[in-house]
């Protein structure tokens, strides 16, 4: 796989979702938000979100998808998206959505940056720099704009792995309703 990639298509969703679903299946926010093993199988739970960022033309993927990384540009704008129709989430996953995103709201930095939104890769290729290899074009797109970049992690090892990609910890908060513990971090 070396250090291959490309930018995601709408052909790559199915894919992203799966190794999504691989490479988050112990992550604290996603299974607080997707308890069922079932529902969070595929990840296809993400679907319509994944189509919202990857309409930013952000995404990067290697050739077989593996690993990903889903950036959003400075002012991170809003794009309409049509992603179908979903079902309406039931009152304790409403109530997690919105202490997440008021967590989020309440903690993003207001400087203009780049915003890591996810980054994933299967299990079966992890430690093997091929994320680090994702991560660091997002951060060459940062450079070349002349700004940071900011993402959220909630294990402490990733907080140590994003450290050594030249990332600090800017905040750290607990989410609301029963959620995990998070850490903003920045790239200068």
């Amino acid at each position: 796989m070396g250090r291959e990639f490309r930018k995601a298509t709408a052909e790559d969703l199915s894919l992203i979702c799966t190794t999504f679903a691989r490479s988050f299946w112990d992550d604290p926010v996603m299974r607080w938000l997707f308890p069922d093993d079932e529902v969070f199988r595929d990840g296809t739970v993400m679907q319509g979100f994944f189509q919202r960022v990857m309409a930013h033309n952000c995404t990067l993927v290697t050739p077989d998808v593996a690993a990903f990384s889903m950036w959003i540009p400075p002012m991170r704008p809003e794009l309409d998206v049509d992603t179908g129709p979903s079902e309406p989430p039931s009152d304790e996953m409403l109530a997690k959505f919105i202490a997440l995103r008021e967590a989020l709201v309440a903690n993003t930095p207001e400087e203009n940056h780049w915003y890591l939104q996810m980054v994933g890769t299967h299990p079966d290729w992890q430690r093997r720099g091929i994320g680090s290899t994702l991560i660091r074009e997002g951060l060459s797109w940062a450079e070349r704009d002349g700004v940071p970049a900011y993402l959220e992690t909630e294990t402490i090892e990733n907080v140590a792995y994003y450290r050594h990609l030249g990332f600090e910890v800017r905040t750290e908060w607990d989410v609301a309703a029963g959620g995990p513990h998070m850490w903003g971090m920045w790239h200068p």
